[in-house]
């Protein structure tokens, strides 16, 4: 098997080492790419100690959001990349969060069909997972992530220092995906993680380094024999099917972790109604989404009607033989117990029944949504249904 690990290094304060290390690469060109904010923030200065201290270096900067993550931006950046002397030996630097990590993933992987990639997150939802994949995708018209290749980092370089710049929103985001860690994979987590939780969102740099230490393990343990994440891998989209659907059907005001918190909620009453669990576990998912300050509904600003077209567009079809009617959902039975269709750790969930769930969870009240989803309240419920498909 090809082997598909790579450093990662995790510090505070440490950017004269994260300098250090780039400079160890010795490339022909650096090509820094950040977002408009992080190139603020962040882009410039590095840019600069870059060309000091370890040889030529280019700022490539992209508008913020969601709804830039496509192949336009991606051709845009590489033009300018080129223009400015990209070649072979070039190292590609993604600066910022997921957004930008798929962005500059991408352009590494295309440019003369691959070349070095190094990940410099700066949001906790890069640092604890999406950098973590080999997975380089953007957006296309009919939905997230569908348009990529599997390209992977020599290096991700991590420092904490760079989240105290985030926005609380960010904050929480990234709570939303340290909370799918332990329900999904590492349930030893939640003991600590609930009372380390705060729906303020301010955390000192023990806590976040245990909690980025702990859901990286998290995604090792399925991932180790499984790299492209279409097996046991597929545990990481656990939340992710009404939460991609509800970050695209709020054109990026819902941040993406908070929508996977959402979706997580959603998939544990789903599990619920199809006999595979109980309310217990229901509450539990509410109880931790909300002490990591993300109200579990769907915001009322954001149209169930649309969260239930993108739906059908989840990027998990086709793992398990084709249902009309269906749609395959990662389900738990308890915290780290994974339902199965055969090996495949997905089960077909019919869409009627998805569809009820997602209008019982839609925020009720004039203030709710507030935020994109940084309010909180109670999620609502549906009415039964019998498993669909074979489940271990």
């Amino acid at each position: 098997m090809e082997d598909a690990s790579f450093p990662y290094r995790l510090g505070t304060d440490c950017s004269e080492d994260v300098v250090g290390r780039l400079a160890a690469y010795g490339a022909s060109r650096y090509l820094v790419v950040a977002d408009t904010t992080v190139a603020e923030l962040y882009g410039i200065g590095l840019t600069a100690r870059i060309e000091q201290e370890a040889g030529p270096a280019r700022l490539l900067v992209h508008e913020v959001g969601e709804v830039n993550k496509g192949l336009a931006t991606v051709g845009a950046l590489a033009e300018q990349a080129l223009e400015h002397g990209a070649d072979r030996r070039s190292v590609v630097v993604a600066l910022g969060g997921g957004v930008t990590g798929n962005i500059a993933g991408l352009l590494a992987a295309l440019l003369f069909r691959g070349i070095r990639l190094v990940h410099v997150p700066t949001t906790v939802v890069a640092m604890l997972d999406s950098v973590l994949s080999l997975k380089q995708a953007v957006n296309a018209t009919f939905g997230k992530n569908l348009v990529g290749t599997f390209h992977q980092p020599i290096e991700v370089l991590a420092d904490t220092a760079m989240l105290r710049t985030l926005p609380e929103r960010e904050i929480r985001s990234g709570m939303g995906e340290v909370v799918k860690n332990a329900l999904a994979i590492r349930p030893s987590m939640l003991p600590r993680l609930g009372a380390s939780l705060r729906p303020d969102a301010r955390y000192d740099d023990e806590t976040m380094r245990w909690i980025i230490a702990e859901s990286l393990a998290a995604k090792a343990d399925v991932t180790r024999d499984d790299k492209h994440e279409r097996r046991a891998g597929l545990v990481l989209e656990y939340g992710h099917t009404v939460g991609h659907a509800i970050e695209h059907a709020s054109h990026g005001q819902v941040a993406h972790g908070s929508g996977v918190a959402v979706g997580m909620t959603v998939a544990a009453e789903v599990s619920r109604l199809m006999g595979h669990t109980d309310g217990d576990l229901v509450s539990l998912h509410r109880e931790l989404v909300t002490a990591a300050g993300v109200e579990p509904a769907i915001p009322a600003s954001v149209d169930p009607a649309r969260v239930k077209n993108w739906l059908t567009y989840d990027n998990k079809r086709g793992y398990l033989e084709h249902r009309a009617g269906h749609t395959p959902m990662v389900l738990l039975s308890a915290p780290g117990q994974v339902l199965h269709t055969g090996a495949m750790p997905l089960v077909p969930v019919p869409l009627a029944l998805l569809d009820e769930v997602v209008d019982g969870a839609v925020a009720r009240g004039a203030g709710a949504g507030a935020g994109a989803g940084a309010d909180r309240g109670p999620a609502g419920d549906g009415a039964a249904y019998a498993a669909a498909g074979p489940v271990r």
